[in-house]
This record gives C-alpha cells, sequence and structure tokens, in this order.
C-alpha cells in the first residue's frame, strides 16, 4: 500500500495549483492522480496539423494581486493582455457585448423594444432577488425586449433547462447591468464604453492554455501520477484505489472532479449524500475545433449566437487570440453546441462551416485544414432549485471526513481560471495545517 499526506483527484489546474502550492508550503508528500494520460483537464490543449486546439474557449481574467502576479511569473513572458472584442450575431448583425447596453445597429423595431421595455422595468423598480427564477430575474432587471430578443433566446440554448428552472444566483459577478443612460446611449450610437469581469483578457502568446498547466507542472517534484484514475474512495478508513498504483492511504483529500460523479465512486457515502448528489445536475457541450485554410475576416474574440438557425450558441476565434495557435494565413475557430446533438459530428462540421462562412467570419472559399471534436459531459453546472442546498450538505458531510472538494466542478459552481487556481491554492493551504 502507498501512503500519502494529500491525495488529489485530477490534474486539471484545481488540482494542479493544489499540488504546486503544497510544495511552496514545504509539504511535499503528495500524489495527484490523473485519469488521462495528459495533464491540464478541459485546460490542455491538443496539436493537429499546425493548430494548437484548446478543448474550449479558456482565456485568463485575472482581478486579484496575487493571480497578477502569479501566472506572469509561471509563463515566463508567454502571455499577453488583450482588449475583449466580443460579439452577438443576431437580426443577421453584429453588435458589440453586452447585447443589454449595445443594440446599435439591430432594426428599429428591436432597438425600440429593448430600450422600452429596459426602462419600463427600471421604472417599476422592482428587482427579483438572485434566488428567483432566472426568467423572473431577467425581465425585472432588462426588460421583456432585451430578455425577448437575447436573454432568453441564448440561456434557453445554453443551459438546457426551461428559465423558469434556472436560478439568477450564479449571474452576480457574469452579467453585466448597465444603467439606463447606458442602455438609451448604447441604442442610439456605438458603445464606446466596456463592461464586465472580462474587459480584458490574458492568454499565452504559444502554446495554448496548455502551456499554463505545463508551467505549474514543470514546479512539481514527483508527485504527479497520469493514467491513474482514481476508481473508488473509502473516507472513513482514508484510502482509495487507484488504477496503476493500486492501493492509497491518505491523511487528507482534495478532489476538483465532478462532485456528482465523485459521491458515485465514496463507497462509505451515506444514503443522504448519495441522494443530494442525485440531484445536481450540468449540461453537456459538444466542442469543434475547426481550423480553415483562409484567414478570418473579423478581429473578433468570440461571438454569441442567440438565434435558433444557428446550432451552437458560441464561435471563438482562438487566431485572434494568439496569431501562433494556427499556421500563417489561416484562422483557427472552436464552436460550442450545449445538449448532446443528434447529427453525426462529420454532419454538424459541414454545417457549421457552413454557417460560420455564411456569416461572414471566415471567406466562403475557406476550406478545412483540420479539426478536432470533442464532448464534455459536464460543462456548466445547473443552478436550480436542488443545487444550493445539496452542494451545502454534501461538502459538510465531505468535509468531516478530511476532505475539500473544489474548483469549477469539484465546489459545483459557474467560476473561471483565476478562481480555479486560488480554489487550488486555498485547498493546499487547508491541507497543509
Amino acid at each position: 500500500m502507498i501512503e500519502t499526506d494529500v491525495l488529489i483527484i485530477g490534474a486539471g489546474l484545481t488540482g494542479l495549483s493544489c499540488a504546486w502550492h503544497l510544495e511552496r508550503l514545504g509539504k511535499p508528500r503528495y500524489i495527484l492522480a490523473e485519469k488521462n494520460p495528459h495533464i491540464g483537464g478541459l485546460c490542455a490543449s491538443f496539436q493537429r496539423g499546425g493548430f494548437t486546439f484548446d478543448c474550449s474557449g479558456h482565456l485568463l481574467h485575472l482581478h486579484g494581486d496575487y493571480g497578477k502576479k502569479l501566472i506572469p511569473a509561471l509563463l515566463k513572458g508567454n502571455l499577453v493582455k488583450i482588449p475583449r472584442d466580443a460579439r452577438i450575431y443576431s437580426h443577421g448583425v453584429y453588435t458589440p457585448y453586452p447585447f443589454q447596453a449595445a443594440t446599435y445597429g439591430l432594426p428599429d423595431k428591436v432597438v425600440s423594444d429593448c430600450v422600452s421595455g429596459f426602462l419600463k422595468a427600471w421604472l417599476r423598480k422592482k428587482e427579483a432577488p438572485f434566488d428567483s427564477p432566472f426568467d423572473e430575474w431577467a425581465l425585472s432587471v432588462f426588460g421583456e425586449g432585451i430578455c425577448r430578443h437575447f436573454m432568453f433566446p441564448y440561456n434557453r440554448k445554453l443551459w438546457r433547462v426551461p428559465l423558469s428552472a434556472l436560478r439568477a444566483d450564479w449571474c452576480a459577478p457574469f452579467v453585466p447591468r448597465p444603467d439606463p443612460a447606458d442602455v438609451i446611449r448604447g441604442a442610439y450610437m456605438p458603445q464606446q464604453k466596456r463592461f464586465g469581469y472580462n474587459a480584458v483578457f490574458h492568454y499565452p502568446k504559444t502554446g495554448g492554455m496548455q502551456s499554463l498547466c505545463d508551467a505549474f507542472a514543470d514546479g512539481l517534484a514527483n508527485g504527479l501520477r497520469a493514467e491513474s484514475e482514481v476508481l473508488s474512495v473509502n473516507l472513513r478508513k482514508k484510502t482509495a484505489l487507484v488504477k496503476n498504483l493500486g492501493e492509497v492511504r491518505f491523511k487528507r483529500l482534495v478532489n476538483t472532479m465532478p462532485l456528482k460523479d465523485f459521491c458515485g465512486i465514496i463507497t462509505d457515502a451515506p444514503q443522504t449524500i448519495r441522494r443530494s448528489a442525485q440531484l445536481l445536475k450540468c449540461t453537456r457541450v459538444a466542442v469543434f475545433n475547426i481550423g480553415f485554410s483562409s484567414p478570418a475576416k473579423t478581429p473578433a474574440h468570440w461571438v454569441y449566437f442567440p438565434e435558433d438557425k444557428f446550432k451552437f450558441y458560441r464561435a471563438g476565434l482562438a487566431s485572434n487570440f494568439a496569431a501562433a495557435v494556427a499556421p500563417q494565413k489561416s484562422a483557427s475557430f472552436y464552436v460550442e453546441i450545449s445538449g448532446k446533438p443528434q447529427a453525426k459530428p462529420a454532419a454538424l462540421l459541414r454545417e457549421i462551416s457552413a454557417d460560420l462562412k455564411n456569416c461572414g467570419l471566415v471567406s466562403g472559399q475557406a476550406e478545412i485544414s483540420d479539426s478536432l471534436h470533442l464532448e464534455i459531459p459536464c460543462a456548466y453546472v445547473v443552478y436550480d432549485k436542488n443545487r444550493a442546498a445539496a452542494v451545502k450538505k454534501i461538502l459538510e458531510w465531505l468535509e468531516r471526513g478530511d476532505c475539500v472538494s473544489t474548483g469549477r466542478y469539484g465546489g459545483w459552481k459557474y467560476s473561471f481560471m483565476e478562481e480555479a487556481i486560488l480554489d487550488g491554492r486555498a485547498a493546499a493551504e487547508k491541507s497543509a495545517a
């Protein structure tokens, strides 16, 4: 039997950060167990035909002093700061993000609907609380026009649940809320103001987001174990069965795999915890990374597609983040479809390619040079009426068993990369105490 002080499940960004910080705290006796042959989790990148494809759109939004110092130091100059150029495509028109503050250029009737609906909602001053159903909250904040033309169709495409079943408690840091002056200004002239937590972002110059994961891994001694899936855990006995390692005895456990799946491998979990885990829901996302033989026809970084005639809800242009992720005179896209598509991947790839050309994002003569189709079974945690209580019950029970479950999926939340890194740091500090 192998013995360790800390067993970390998953070498995604949170797990890598946890291991890296454990070593800086002088607690190197850990095992970082990763089921895949490669590290990075959903922040991994793949090389195909001269393209560097990330799993999906992963961008660094750095807000705290710690992250602003740590990430550039890890990447040693392989990082660039980029002002965001995000857009929405609807009614055959591109408008800047966020929709609610930049409707200029849309058909007059749409602009009128959005402005009048917003002002009516604002004058009512009856904003629904964040624990309300998303549709009620959005109507109370943005009004009927903005909801009908963007908030409702886009979020239905993304979440794949009735908006009355979705709670609004994920929105606070992620959905910009302009004031009336911003809404009116953005309706009748080009919007110049930047909104949201992601107004600027950072991205590696070369290597895709894998370079950040590799930078963390380069700072580790010998605790990383790839192709080592954790098959089962017994918290009472403090043991885990790990593929290619056998039985591992630990003092503390840090989990970063999806909380719902993690509860399923805990052999001594009581029925109350299993029932709580069964209440947790998430959306599945299919990602199509596409390399085209021609450059992109826009400088935009990503585009939202609220209309049902497009299967995808978002398309990102990775080669506009960093030219090095694509060969010269080429373009690299990532396109995301929520839910489980009915069509076969090859047919979807052809349809996506045609849509991108018809929208003017890439030349009509561009050919697909290479592509990579990925399925993410757990991409977005669904914030429904059951989530908060179920997660609280599970995490409190795990804590009593000397287990921290953290990160976007281990903590079962909607978050961003900087937060994942900080979650790993906090888990390391707790495990080293």
